[in-house]
């Protein structure tokens, strides 16, 4: 079971906290799994050296091993990763994000490739981007979309253009659902599967400044107890 890669709709839909929750869950089960960010953008500074604020967010589940890369190019401006990388003169090689998650592959059961922005976002130029990455990795594609209004309209939007990149996406995950959801809220996940023919694995609770809590075990519990891990994990293998 190699892994899986991670999209979202749009930005602060909560990708990295679902990748850090989903990381928690699948070594709950038992199966060695690692979180990787492949492109960083928005560099913080910490005791002095740039680092990546995702793998950051990570830390509260995962420790790398030894010189373990969990992410392989970080750039310091929060811009899209082409021109991130064009004003550092640091171009993307997905040969080198290739090799990296081969390496983590070897060393683990299973790696949750968290990719930057929506699966749009160019990489390189406009030929090559999220979408060419997922293709060159081989691995199933699921979305995190956001369970509010408007998701309907960005989750299809996002299912259909990887459709359009021969890409099947293999399931919806609704993050911040809230505990009095509306009607519409409530419906948004039937008609997300009636658009798209793709199964809403599952529903993640809102919980207020999550990222402060995500040591909590109990609030791990909580955060992926409606989302179908081992759904996750077996369509690795499909």
């Amino acid at each position: 079971m190699p892994g899986v890669f991670i999209t979202a709709t749009s930005k602060n839909i909560g990708k990295t906290v679902l990748t850090t929750c989903l990381t928690y869950a699948l070594n709950k089960k038992g199966i060695d799994t690692v979180p990787y960010k492949p492109v960083q953008c928005g560099a913080i500074q910490k005791d002095g050296s740039w680092v990546s604020p995702d793998a950051e967010v990570y830390r509260n589940v995962y420790q790398p091993r030894n010189e373990e890369e969990i992410n392989t190019y970080l750039y310091k401006p929060r811009f899209s990763p082409h021109l991130a990388a064009q004003l550092a003169n640091d171009p993307i090689n997905p040969k080198k994000i290739l090799s990296n998650y081969e390496k983590l592959e070897q060393d683990h059961d299973f790696v949750l490739v968290e990719g930057p922005g929506g699966l749009a976002v160019p990489l390189i130029d406009e030929h090559y981007g999220n979408a060419e990455l997922v293709k060159d990795l081989n691995l199933p594609l699921f979305v995190v979309a956001s369970a509010e209004v408007g998701t309907l309209n960005h989750t299809v939007m996002t299912v259909s253009y990887a459709r359009s990149k021969h890409i099947d996406v293999q399931g919806i995950i609704l993050n911040q659902y809230p505990e009095h959801p509306s009607e519409g809220i409530q419906e948004n996940p039937v008609m997300l599967e009636k658009m798209t023919g793709v199964p809403v694995i599952g529903m993640v609770p809102h919980v207020d400044d999550i990222e402060t809590k995500l040591k909590d075990k109990a609030v791990l519990d909580i955060m992926t107890e409606n989302i179908d891990v081992d759904y996750i994990a077996n369509e690795s293998n499909s």
